[in-house]
């Protein structure tokens, strides 16, 4: 840019330098479409005290599975180690969907997060908490239902982040459509509209 053209005032040169170098900060950036990623605080909170209460909820588990395992028969045994080995992997799995999800504003991650919730989580939880014969002992049965009121929280809360994201969502796509800020062909390959 040649600054020395006759017309250019100092104020000029200053914003146009100014303008390079912190954009947006002379002059305000009404017409810019942005997409602001909005976590569900709820959501958030039952993900991190989960994710906290984790590993003590592994640890009581396993010596609770220790003390008990002589008193069960051999189908019992092979169907509670299965259950609490799935249980830990589908939990860590569903975690960092929910994080991801939650935190970025991604619809596929909170989806796969929900998902595993209700169709694996919730049954195999509710499983441990009222089977009459795992023999839960008080701190088990304890730490089994928190995790359990842990997980009804994050259902509903996890549907109600899904929802809002996917509306909103939408709505940017739709206000996109609307500005033309993005070409067709971009639009079809980055949202799969067809």
């Amino acid at each position: 840019m040649n600054y020395s053209k006759p017309g250019f005032t100092w104020r000029e040169t200053v914003t146009t330098m100014t303008d390079k170098f912190i954009p947006g900060l002379s002059h305000k950036l009404e017409d810019v479409i942005g997409n602001e990623v909005m976590a569900n605080l709820p959501l958030q909170m039952a993900l991190y005290f989960n994710v906290v209460l984790v590993p003590i909820w592994f640890i009581i588990l396993i010596i609770h599975m220790i003390s008990q395992y002589p008193a069960f028969n051999e189908l019992y045994k092979f169907i509670t180690f299965a259950i609490v080995i799935t249980l830990l992997s589908i939990e860590a799995l569903r975690l960092y969907l929910g994080y991801e999800g939650n935190l970025r504003d991604k619809i596929p991650e909170l989806a796969g997060f929900w998902m595993l919730s209700v169709l694996l989580q919730l049954p195999l939880q509710t499983f441990l908490l009222l089977n009459p014969y795992f023999k839960l002992h008080v701190v088990t049965r304890t730490i089994q239902f928190i995790m359990c009121v842990l997980l009804m929280i994050q259902l509903i809360s996890g549907y109600s982040a899904l929802k809002y994201t996917a509306n909103k969502q939408a709505t940017y796509v739709r206000i996109m459509n609307l500005h033309n800020h993005v070409p067709a062909s971009s639009k079809e390959s980055k949202y799969k509209i067809q």
